[in-house]
């Protein structure tokens, strides 16, 4: 049985503050949550035991290069293997792909002897952008990164793009600690506190073009500026939900039926409200909201939420503190529920699963 501990970052309700008393997360589960820097590598776990690692170069100054996004995850079965994944950004963080060639390899740099170069062999490409490499290269590659000062992706003479450094191997082996600790870190009253199984059902959101758009929804901004491509949507049997565009960021109100609209924030245990710049639905009825890091929007945490006739609901919470204008499907997945799936099928298959998303088990 999987568990999923309950997100103590946020706690998201309609209209309203979050009216849950604020609690101590046990330190095993703080140690989970906090990221870990070496060089390039960033090493972020979460309450459910899921690691991953992301590498990834600092944007150039001169703003010019392919750089590559390593993506490392494991599970926490004790003989997981390692999961690699590959993507190539350039320095906007858009994705910067040549169809990769059988050509393309990993070649060492800083040290004395030259070991032979590692073939990358790369499958076909996700939905993300990414590659999923096969798992005896992934092996070898994972063990040249943690091996070798330093190295670059080229095709022959080519350089591809560059690759994080940094003490990988530090990182690997805190992993090992978090996961897998010599002594349980939890007490069964704390896992009966914070381990819990989640499972939601949400409904699909439409858009409403012939309604019009409600006074405070035009007048939503901080300034007097008239609020920019206001769009609304059907969430649910009573609740539209709108977005409008702001110089502060886009402004969320939810309106029940034959009601003014409410704004609606994004809370954390402490009930304060936290920042965000973009929100809008995506066209699978989830909510995607962008809560930037001391004002930087190229890092920081990415929520999708649903919505289940009554509240909003998170589906997907991502975390990353380093501003390196990488996508926010690569950020490492801080929390999701142990599962989720729609009210009614999809109206093209037929099925009634959500997306797949790592670490989440599907109906």
């Amino acid at each position: 049985m999987s568990y999923c501990r309950y997100s103590a970052i946020f706690l998201l309700l309609l209209g309203a503050g979050a009216n849950a008393e604020q609690q101590r997360m046990p330190d095993y589960l703080q140690d989970l949550d906090r990221p870990i820097h070496a060089g390039d590598w960033t090493l972020q776990c979460n309450g459910s035991q899921f690691c991953q690692i992301i590498g990834v170069k600092k944007v150039p100054r001169d703003g010019v290069g392919v750089r590559t996004v390593v993506m490392i995850s494991r599970g926490i079965a004790k003989e997981a293997k390692p999961v690699l994944r590959l993507a190539f950004i350039d320095s906007l963080g858009a994705l910067s792909v040549p169809p990769p060639t059988d050509g393309w390899r990993l070649y060492a740099r800083g040290v004395p002897k030259m070991p032979p170069p590692i073939k990358l062999s790369l499958g076909e490409v996700q939905a993300n952008g990414a590659y999923r490499v096969s798992p005896d290269v992934a092996s070898k590659l994972i063990g040249a990164f943690r091996r070798w000062p330093g190295s670059v992706i080229r095709d022959r003479g080519l350089k591809i793009a560059s690759t994080p450094s940094g003490n990988l191997d530090r990182l690997m082996r805190k992993m090992d600690r978090l996961q897998h600790p010599k002594r349980p870190r939890l007490t069964d009253a704390e896992k009966a506190e914070w381990l819990k199984e989640y499972h939601y059902t949400i409904l699909r959101s439409t858009p409403v073009d012939d309604l019009p758009i409600p006074e405070a929804v035009l007048l939503a901004c901080d300034t007097r500026t008239f609020a920019n491509r206001p769009m609304g949507a059907r969430i649910g049997p009573r609740h539209l939900l709108w977005t409008a565009d702001c110089p502060e960021g886009t402004k969320i109100l939810v309106q029940r039926d034959n009601e003014e609209p409410l704004n609606f924030e994004v809370y954390d245990t402490a009930k304060k409200v936290v920042p965000h710049d973009y929100a809008g639905l995506d066209d699978t009825s989830l909510l995607h909201v962008q809560l930037p890091r001391k004002g930087r929007i190229a890092c920081g945490r990415y929520i999708k939420m649903g919505f289940t006739g009554e509240i909003f609901v998170m589906i997907e919470d991502r975390q990353y503190d380093r501003c390196r204008n990488v996508p926010y499907d690569f950020w490492p997945l801080m929390w999701t529920p142990t599962s989720w799936k729609y009210a009614d099928p999809p109206p093209t298959n037929g099925g009634n699963a959500a997306p797949s998303v790592e670490g989440v088990e599907t109906p």
